[in-house]
């Protein structure tokens, strides 16, 4: 029960609830759901708990306004969707949560907004000052205006960002399903409810059936993805059943309920969370298995000569990701160099690098402070 510890201390939490969650096949509000986890908000908030709502559900709801309107779903008509809906979404749960005398104020994000630096940090302040004046903030993506470009795809991606946006120590996932299914091998042909995952490992990945519940947009991956993302700043998160009766009750007082995903040994803090939580990369450096040790266990800086392969194009200052040989994303950081000189200095010594570019330049590709390394896996 030492790893349920973190769900009993957490003073700030991170909830985020599915289209499926939300609303009922027919397109109407889910309200036996809703009403109940606003409930729990309320008991949650009355502890000393901060609580922000990741919602999904405005495209749904916008889709049963226009069920008369047989248009094929483009991306141009599905943000149309999300605008109609997005009204309804938030004017619901106002209603819902002022039975309660919960303020609620509606927060709409973008990846890009979490990509700036500025911008992270006002739509941080932001969220901050809402709890502070004891407001719920509801917070959902901008599908209206986002691109396939600037989209987090699911908003499970989005609560883990929002939780690393406020230093949340957990992020509740809640869902259709209990938790992670696994075959029991104490019973054949029959699944159970995994309870804790330490580590994601293929194992894990090879659990995802690829199934998607009707007008969701997740499935298992994208609750894998917000794992590893929640996991990377420090948190833990935990997959649930929303209509489970009780559920987040249950789940602050250390009940064994859901699947509980434990957070690293590292806890990123300012500018690294960012760099490794907000931004979008422009491209990736290949390095070679020396590099990678030198940059997870001695916390060194990215040189030229263990660089092996640079994918894409992208200039000096840019976000770009460190994969292992295997291929496996263990860093990002702020490059100080564009694509085309590291191609022409990967694998050098630092000491080659006046004589190759003609000018001097920096030592390191990545400098330690400006890169943000996971966890060995």
């Amino acid at each position: 029960m030492l790893d349920r510890r973190i769900l009993r201390e957490a003073r700030r939490l991170v909830i985020k609830v599915g289209t499926r969650v939300c609303i009922r096949p027919d397109g109407l509000l889910n309200g036996e759901v809703l009403v109940s986890l606003a409930r729990q908000v309320h008991r949650l908030r009355g502890e000393g708990r901060e609580v922000v709502l990741v919602s999904s559900g405005a495209v749904g709801m916008g889709r049963a306004l226009m069920r008369g309107n047989s248009a094929e779903e483009t991306l141009p008509t599905k943000q149309a969707l999300a605008a109609l809906g997005q009204v309804e979404l938030v004017n619901a749960y106002k209603q819902l949560f002022g039975l309660l005398h919960i303020p609620v104020a509606q927060v709409l994000l973008t990846r890009d907004d979490l990509g700036a630096r500025d911008r992270y940090l006002n739509a941080r302040n932001t969220l901050r000052t809402l709890l502070a004046m004891g407001v719920l903030p509801v917070v959902n993506e901008n599908d209206s205006v986002a691109t396939q470009e600037i989209r987090f795809g699911d908003n499970d991606s989005l609560a883990a960002m929002v939780g690393a946006l406020l230093d949340a120590p957990a992020v509740i996932n809640l869902t259709s399903a209990p938790g992670i299914l696994a075959p029991d091998p104490q019973n054949p042909g029959q699944d159970r409810v995994l309870d804790v995952v330490r580590r994601i490992s293929p194992e894990i990945e090879a659990l995802d059936r690829g199934t998607l519940s009707a007008g969701g947009t997740g499935g298992l991956a994208s609750k894998l993805e917000a794992a590893r993302i929640a996991t990377r700043y420090g948190a833990a998160m935990v997959m649930a059943e929303a209509a489970a009766e009780d559920i987040l009750v249950r789940l602050v007082a250390g009940e064994k309920v859901g699947t509980l995903f434990t957070p690293g040994s590292i806890r990123l803090r300012g500018r690294k969370r960012w760099l490794a939580m907000g931004a979008r990369t422009r491209g990736t450096l290949h390095v070679d298995a020396g590099a990678a040790r030198a940059l997870l266990a001695q916390g060194r800086s990215l040189l030229p000569v263990g660089i092996a392969r640079v994918e894409g194009r992208f200039k000096v200052g840019d976000l770009v990701g460190v994969c292992d040989p295997e291929g496996r994303e263990i860093g990002r950081g702020l490059t100080n160099y564009a694509s085309e000189d590291i191609l022409r200095l990967k694998g050098l010594p630092s000491s080659r690098i006046s004589e190759v570019l003609g000018h001097p330049g920096y030592p390191e590709i990545i400098h330690r402070d400006n890169l943000a390394a996971s966890e060995s896996p």
